[in-house]
């Protein structure tokens, strides 16, 4: 195997492995009730290329729907990731709660 030097490959050399970080975010977001709601929240998510722990999402009276997911990742990558989906189209709120390991 050949290393990249530039996306800091070089603990492939070692067998070293990337362990999840100890913390995990829970995003709540609401948002209008649209066919392609799941496939734009994915999306966003793919960013923190981990697969979620749980994926939820639930219609609600007046057209809206409210998405759950518990992924694990750093609090700073949750921030991000809340930020990106304020943006979405049809997205009214994000609700992010993050815990750690200790908490």
């Amino acid at each position: 195997m050949t290393a990249d030097v530039y996306a800091g490959d070089g603990g492939l050399r070692e067998g070293a492995q990337n362990s999840p970080p100890a913390a995990a975010a829970t995003f709540e977001i609401v948002a209008d009730a649209h066919a392609d709601l799941i496939l734009r929240v994915s999306a966003v998510l793919n960013l923190l290329n981990v697969a979620p722990h749980a994926f939820q999402m639930e219609r609600r009276q007046g057209g809206t729907a409210t998405v759950k997911v518990l992924v694990d990742c750093l609090e700073s990558q949750a921030d991000l990731v809340a930020r990106k989906l304020e943006k979405l189209t049809s997205v009214r709120e994000v609700v992010v709660k993050f815990a750690t390991a200790e908490t």
